[in-house]
């Protein structure tokens, strides 16, 4: 009966599994979706239709091998017998009541079934055309039913018989020899080589390319002269077992170890061996161990005249063998990378050392050596190495060696001795800052107000490795630590919030205490940041008191009153806004600060004279709701005086607000600086 299926792709979960791709009864019925046909010796979709010599477990498949592959002249004539064992098909029946006939040499021979075997009509010496050499191979194969059908072996090596002229006795000339079959399209390739230290052929090399499906198809010219064996082949005799590493600095001058099956005697001596990888010439093949088939090789630098790699380079590896004329393709894909470097933290470390930096990006496990080194960029200071202690493909870990002063240098990580990469992904350096111990300038004072959160100028030394800082004050036995936090500006200057007090009260004189600032540093050092001896303490005020606001005739300007205000804040620490559900709303500007009042000026086009109640702000903990004070029933020419008395007050207030403001920037730029 025939099987035809003109549809032989099915899937198979999420895969598509093709059919006719499989060659083998045992790989068909492994898979759900496919049964094998034996009668037609061929793999095809399984539509669950009831059919005879169809086999859909892998347990069922009848096992077809050869008796003997290997012959001697003097054991002519050869007889190709094919034994079939675990047939529970019936296909040995089948068999048995169809033709069947052997072919070699292009002759086909009668056939017969007898038992579980099948048995080819003899072939003796003068049918092979076997004179004067060493070894032939001959390629044998059965063919049944109309004539078009061949029988599948177990092993399709087993399709093929080697004759001998002689026999040592003792000696099996197939021992140092290797075969190998693949499939490539509709050709089946078949390769057998057997090195010039075999006794009985000396060097031989066989090599055909035959359709399965098409006896009149032609084997390419391209193909006869060196035999590729592809990745997926399966030859075990010729395979490439691994590679070591997958990867590699684009850059090259990598060693690489391949474990290659019968690399000696593929190579055969000193023969011309040539090694890609990826694309790349590999050079210098040695063999480091013959029990285990191991060779090296040194990858060659990259050609090309820029910094990185257009695209990512990858490919297998390939070996050519020239005296058995094969090469041979890997598996495994070999991968040329080239590291970037992301970021690296923390940014800066004590002038000690031992700062575990993380420098972090992709590839950073290429090569097989790296270096760290932190250099300062003078040329005249030799870099400062960074101990690797851990290296992943994302991230290098080291340790920071010692610097004998404060710099900020640029870490630099060469791969291999070869690739030196010292930005980032961004193009900036990748920076690390030497930083002492930060230091409290003396000379300094600091003060505030009892409800703290007024922020103050600090000056000193090594503030820029410093992360996060908390001014502490020292009253009655109890330390009191502000709820803001320092924002370094430089290494030189920060800006902090000073803390809550209970005191001291309205009216009473102002504390000196002691202060200091908790220090927690980048590189995760926790330290106490003292004042130097020099410095009277931090003068701590009392809350000022805040009586009430008058709206000047303009109704542009506003004096909020209160007595002996000023005290431990700056008018950049005052902020006025309308008493409303949205108290962001600015009301107006304050420009200065008298010991009685508060000086505020409006941008609004419509003034001030519709305010009637304010909140003023003072650093980011004291808040007061303070009302208009009426007008009480002052002449005219009296409230004009006063009018223009504060005018006038106000105008030399923002002269001096303005030289003072002017003067404080630039010495903040020549501190900086």
């Amino acid at each position: 009966m025939s099987c035809a299926d003109p549809t032989d792709t099915q899937p198979n979960n999420t895969l598509t599994i093709n059919c006719s791709d499989l060659k083998s009864c045992r790989n068909c019925a492994k898979n759900p979706s496919c049964l094998w046909s034996l009668e037609r010796q061929a793999c095809f979709a399984d539509y669950g239709l009831p059919l005879s010599l169809a086999v859909r477990e892998e347990t069922d498949c009848p096992s077809v091998t050869v008796a003997s592959s290997v012959a001697y002249v003097t054991h002519l004539p050869y007889v190709y017998i094919l034994n079939v064992t675990n047939d529970v098909t019936g296909f040995l029946e089948y068999l048995d009541q169809t033709r069947v006939w052997c072919v070699m040499l292009d002759v086909t021979r009668p056939a017969g079934v007898y038992g579980d075997t099948i048995r080819c009509t003899p072939v003796n010496q003068n049918d092979l055309g076997f004179e004067h050499q060493t070894l032939m191979t001959y390629h044998c194969y059965v063919i049944f039913g109309d004539g078009d059908t061949i029988l599948r072996l177990d092993d399709a090596t087993d399709s093929y018989i080697t004759v001998y002229d002689e026999h040592d006795q003792g000696y099996r000339p197939d021992v140092s020899c290797v075969t190998c079959l693949w499939d490539v399209g509709q050709f089946v390739y078949y390769y057998k080589w057997c090195p010039s230290r075999n006794l009985a052929t000396g060097r031989y090399r066989f090599y055909v390319g035959y359709s399965d499906t098409d006896p009149k198809a032609v084997m390419p010219a391209e193909d006869r002269l060196t035999a590729m064996v592809p990745a997926s082949s399966g030859c075990n005799d010729v395979r490439i077992q691994s590679v070591e590493p997958l990867s590699g600095l684009w850059t090259g001058g990598q060693q690489i170890t391949v474990k290659v099956n019968n690399y000696a005697t593929l190579a055969d001596g000193k023969g011309e061996v040539k090694v890609t990888v990826a694309g790349r010439d590999c050079v210098r093949p040695t063999m480091v161990d013959l029990r285990k088939s191991k060779i090296t090789c040194l990858l060659t630098t990259a050609s090309h005249d820029y910094m990185g790699p257009l695209a990512e380079e990858q490919g297998p590896v390939v070996i050519t063998y020239q005296a058995s004329s094969l090469t041979v393709e890997s598996e495994q894909t070999f991968r040329f990378v080239y590291p970037e470097i992301t970021e690296i933290g923390p940014s800066c470390g004590p002038l000690t050392g031992g700062t575990l930096l993380t420098v972090r990006g992709r590839h950073l496990d290429a090569g097989s050596l790296v270096t760290i080194a932190v250099a300062v960029g003078d040329g005249l200071t030799p870099p400062v190495p960074c101990e690797v202690v851990a290296r992943h493909s994302d991230r290098i870990l080291c340790l920071t060696g010692p610097s004998n002063r404060p710099a900020t240098c640029t870490v630099s990580v060469v791969f291999d001795k070869t690739l030196r990469v010292q930005n980032g992904t961004t193009g900036g350096p990748l920076v690390f800052t030497y930083a002492a111990e930060p230091v409290l300038a003396a000379g300094q004072q600091l003060e505030g107000i009892a409800s703290g959160g007024i922020a103050v100028p600090v000056r000193g030394t090594g503030f820029a490795c410093v992360s996060e800082a908390k001014m502490y004050v020292d009253r009655g036995g109890v330390r009191r630590v502000a709820a803001g936090h320092c924002h370094p500006v430089n290494d030189t200057y920060m800006v902090c919030g000073t803390p809550k007090l209970d005191g001291p009260r309205a009216g009473a004189l102002p504390e000196r205490l002691r202060f200091g600032f908790h220090v927690l540093h980048a590189y995760g050092h926790v330290s106490d940041m003292p004042p130097p001896p020099d410095t009277d303490g931090y003068v701590a005020h009392a809350d000022p008191a805040i009586e009430d606001f008058v709206v000047l005739p303009t109704g542009r300007s506003m004096l909020i009153n209160g007595p002996d205000l000023g005290h431990g804040y700056q008018a950049a620490e005052v902020m006025v806004v309308q008493f409303s559900k949205n108290l962001t709303v600015t009301a107006c500007n304050v420009t200065a600060v008298t010991p009685r009042h508060i000086v505020c000026e409006s941008d609004s086009p419509d003034g001030l004279n519709g305010v009637p109640v304010i909140v003023v702000t003072i650093g980011d903990q004291l808040a007061y709701t303070v009302n208009r004070r009426m007008d009480n029933g002052q002449p005219e020419s009296s409230r004009r005086r006063l009018a223009i008395i504060l005018s006038i007050l106000v105008s030399v207030t923002l002269v001096i607000c303005y030289y003072k403001s002017k003067y404080m920037n630039i010495a903040n730029l020549a501190n900086i600086i």
